[in-house]
């Protein structure tokens, strides 16, 4: 038997009903009362529809006083009215509740993202599965909690109306009731034919709305591809790329018409041949004598409202099945394996100082199947209070190693020793907080400056400025009138500020000081400035790490002269290790590298030949 993919879990429509419901149970305790609400009194408000008029008839044949025929259609009219009120009230009160909860689902999904080793969350598969597990919850009416909530009440509702008017229906003839309810099975099957034939094309519509909608807004919607756009002429070929698409769009729903509408004929027949039947049967009736005229009104009713029901019921079928395949993703995001986050018990209070940080015989490889490893039993050890640069070019595994170090991978095998305890040791939130890190990557949110600088709520707001200070901003800020409560960004506050990468840059060293780890990561932070600028962002860097054990990654040498020691990192591991001056003496692999890069970083030479 083929073992289930942790990517690819199914689950059947009745499992997805039962997990969502007892998520209502548990959450909102209420919505199933006010279901229950909307199922009873939403499957007799049809019934009750298809009496009132066989009343009134009733009663104009029956000559009796105007009074007494406006106080009886009053009272049951009034009747339907308030069943019909308590459905719509149940019903918009459901609405309102579990619309209310995708916000919290889509929160689960964040916050699983959390839980998952970081290492299985740069995965392929697993950032498409989030975002099909993100896409499915804020779809609004459209998403999957919605269609099988609706779906799942929409179709109990109506089996229940449909049993009603079966049981309305034996009255006038058992036969005729059975012949009706065979008709109306055999029009269910059709209309499941045409579900599971028109779910043929899922696929290839959710890749065409993919390419779609790259084409519309990536490419052509995108302000900051404009350029690209003109200055490379790549107007025509988007033109034809976007026709292309266009066709095969087009053909598509040229079959799913045809589909449709050859579906559409059949149940249409059907229907009206059952019509036809029926109509005739109940006319023979009332010409017979054995049906009154307030009989035939009300089997005429029930007889129409059979084709409506079985449609309802497809229809609420088709969005349990879609809302169930669906959901299915959502679900096998939130049950993917989570890592052990509390595995250790000892406490970071325990290390006192700079610490020190050993790679004890380490291995790893993205793929553990494979020959070739990233590390092949690695070893580097880190002083207490070294400041270590460690250079190479790209896809030397500088980024990787970050991640080791970090906490954010787990070694194949070997060791990550923290003062010579095994990491592991340490609860993982426990662990980070011996990391001040600044990535590549800029990571600033567009809230106020306290929250993008300190992550808390109980800051202290003169550290806060410290910090800003101690990165060269604090003045700039100042001037320009930033408080701790100004917004970045203009997206949550028109006033919100922007800054310059190199500012980008600084405000993240006044994060990473304001935090104060004992262990200082520098992961390429500077790989978008200019040579000039990354030279001095890398000293404002230096001038504040002492008492800390400082790693400086590279593909430039910018990090180098101020550091301990460097170690060069190529295939394999470790090339070269030393000072600058000692790898400089030695002439290998560094030094050819820093003579190629040097004059890059001569200023003075820069401005001379500028001019």
């Amino acid at each position: 038997m083929k073992q289930e993919s942790q990517y690819q879990k199914h689950y059947n429509i009745f499992q997805n009903i039962g997990y969502y419901f007892k998520y209502y149970r548990q959450s909102i305790p209420i919505f199933l009362w006010l279901s229950l609400v909307e199922i009873v009194f939403g499957a007799v408000t049809p019934l009750f529809g298809i009496y009132l008029p066989k009343l009134a008839v009733d009663l104009a044949t029956e000559g009796v006083t105007w009074q007494r025929m406006w106080l009886t259609l009053g009272v049951f009219g009034g009747l339907c009215l308030c069943i019909r009120m308590a459905a719509a009230a149940s019903e918009g009160g459901k609405y309102y509740l579990y619309n209310t909860r995708r916000n919290e689902l889509l929160a689960k999904v964040f916050l699983k993202t959390l839980r998952i080793p970081y290492r299985h969350v740069e995965e392929g598969e697993t950032k498409d599965l989030y975002w099909k597990a993100m896409g499915i919850i804020n779809q609004g009416d459209w998403s999957a909690l919605h269609r099988i909530t609706y779906g799942t009440i929409s179709i109990i509702r109506n089996v229940i109306s449909f049993l009603l008017y079966s049981t309305v229906l034996s009255f006038l003839n058992p036969f005729v009731a059975a012949l009706l309810i065979l008709l109306a099975l055999v029009q269910y099957f059709i209309s499941l034919r045409k579900i599971k034939y028109m779910e043929r094309f899922r696929e290839e519509d959710a890749e065409l709305e993919k390419k779609r909608s790259y084409v519309y807004y990536s490419a052509m919607g995108n302000q900051a591809a404009a350029k690209d756009i003109r200055i490379f002429g790549m107007k025509r070929w988007l033109n034809r790329e976007k026709d292309l698409l266009l066709e095969r769009v087009r053909k598509l729903e040229q079959k799913k018409s045809r589909a449709d509408y050859f579906f559409w004929q059949a149940g249409s027949l059907l229907n009206l041949g059952r019509d036809i039947f029926a109509y005739g049967y109940l006319l023979s009736q009332v010409l017979g004598g054995t049906v009154s005229p307030g009989e035939f009104v009300l089997y005429f009713g029930a007889i129409t409202g059979f084709s409506g029901f079985v449609g309802s019921i497809m229809d609420s079928l088709a969005e349990l099945r879609g809302g169930s395949l669906e959901t299915n993703y959502f679900r096998t995001y939130m049950e993917l394996p989570e890592e052990d986050r509390n595995t250790g018990q000892r406490h970071i209070s325990e290390l006192t100082g700079p610490v020190s940080i050993e790679f004890q015989d380490v291995s790893f490889s993205y793929d553990k199947a494979a020959e070739k490893k990233i590390f092949d039993h690695f070893n580097l050890k880190i002083d207490a209070g070294e400041k270590l640069a460690l250079v190479g070019v790209n896809g030397a595994g500088k980024s990787t190693f970050v991640k080791l170090l970090t906490g954010m991978y787990e070694p194949d095998a070997g060791r990550i020793l923290i003062n010579g305890v095994d990491r592991n040791q340490f609860p993982r939130e426990e662990f980070y907080r011996l990391f001040s890190a600044v990535f590549q990557e800029p990571f600033i949110l567009p809230v106020t400056v306290a929250e993008n600088l300190t992550f808390d709520k109980n800051y202290d707001s003169g550290r806060a400025w410290d910090a800003l200070e101690r990165a060269g901003l604090a003045d700039k800020f100042r001037e320009k009138g930033v408080t701790m409560d100004t917004f970045f960004d203009k997206d949550m506050d028109e006033n919100g500020i922007e800054l310059s990468g190199g500012e980008q840059q600084r405000f993240l060293l006044a994060r990473a000081l304001y935090k104060d780890g004992p262990v200082l990561v520098l992961d390429e932070p500077t790989a978008a400035l200019d040579p000039i600028a990354e030279s001095e962002v890398y000293e404002n860097y230096n001038r504040y790490s002492d008492n800390k054990t400082a790693v400086f990654i590279s593909h430039r040498l910018a990090s180098t002269r101020f550091s301990d020691r460097i170690v060069l990192l190529g295939e394999g591991g470790i090339l070269e290790e030393g000072s600058h001056q000692e790898l400089m003496d030695k002439k290998g692999a560094y030094a050819e590298m820093f003579e190629v890069q040097s004059r890059y970083y001569a200023k003075d030479k820069l401005e001379k030949e500028a001019f």
